[in-house]
């Protein structure tokens, strides 16, 4: 059974819903078993549900016991909605099945984007027998940036700016997603854009930002190449450059998400494996 839960609740619950949140089996994305998120950044980031309007927190109780939570949000003008925390003890099946029936009744016309690591094998194998559509299989990696004491630098590529925007532009118009051209021009001033150029072409770019929840952590949210080829050399030396440019604004962490193919490559930069994340997708009719 599916409830809201209330401060008090949280407040009484805080140690075993963390306890699951560094447990890969029994909880989902995104994951405290990264080496740098704290119980503390738990607390702080669950406590805004009680504060925005767009955020919900509700406790899954199974044969009278409280086994779990979920913590979800939605962007109304995108007809989009994102679990940030199912840390399920015990039942987690019926956990999932609730809450699809709960957002359904709330939340017709939107799109569910439900994350789990491939270590959490009763929600992975439930999402598949249901048929969700898996839309991203990737590996979650960390770097942590004061341990990079041979990170490269890179003074040829070129910062991306609104005045040279094109240069990105040409690259990231190839790419589909929710971060289109169009939404990061319109917010530049979050992102840090690096390019390639040879003979004044653009080849790749990496891009990325500042996440919120820990001081000097950043991710990487993707990296483009000229007609999507792949080529190993450049795609590691846009991935140091990241990592350079991160360090010098005083960065301690880096977290990229990447495809099995793109994965010796990132190790070979110095980022660690945390794990495989699997995105499952559905449509609330």
């Amino acid at each position: 059974m599916l409830h809201l839960c209330s401060k008090n609740e949280f407040d009484k619950y805080t140690d075993f819903i963390y306890e699951l949140a560094t447990d890969l089996t029994k909880s989902g994305y995104p994951t405290y078993c990264d080496g740098i998120k704290t119980k503390v950044q738990f607390v702080e980031r669950s406590l805004k549900a009680f504060e925005r309007d767009t955020e919900r927190m509700l406790l899954f109780e199974y044969e009278g016991e409280v086994q779990g939570m979920i913590h979800y949000y939605w962007v109304p003008e995108d007809h989009y909605l994102q679990t940030l925390c199912f840390n399920i003890s015990k039942a987690t099946k019926q956990a999932i099945s609730e809450f699809l029936a709960y957002v359904g009744e709330r939340f017709k016309g939107y799109d569910v984007f439900l994350r789990f690591p491939a270590e959490n094998k009763s929600a992975v194998d439930f999402l598949t027998e249901q048929g969700f559509e898996c839309i991203e299989n990737d590996y979650n990696n960390t770097a942590f940036l004061d341990k990079l004491d041979k990170t490269r630098e890179n003074s040829d590529l070129i910062r991306i700016e609104k005045e040279n925007y094109e240069k990105f532009e040409s690259l990231h118009g190839q790419t589909d997603g929710y971060w289109n051209s169009g939404k990061m021009l319109a917010d530049l001033d979050n992102w840090i854009i690096l390019v390639q150029e040879k003979d004044g072409e653009p080849q790749g770019a990496v891009y990325y930002r500042a996440l919120a929840l820990v001081d000097g952590w950043f991710e990487i949210y993707g990296i483009d190449m000229a007609q999507e080829a792949y080529h190993p050399e450049l795609f590691k030396k846009l991935l140091n450059a990241a990592l350079s440019d991160a360090k010098r604004r005083n960065g301690r962490f880096m977290t990229f998400f990447c495809d099995e193919e793109y994965e010796n490559a990132a190790t070979e930069c110095g980022f660690v494996c945390v794990g495989n994340n699997l995105c499952y997708k559905t449509h609330l009719e």
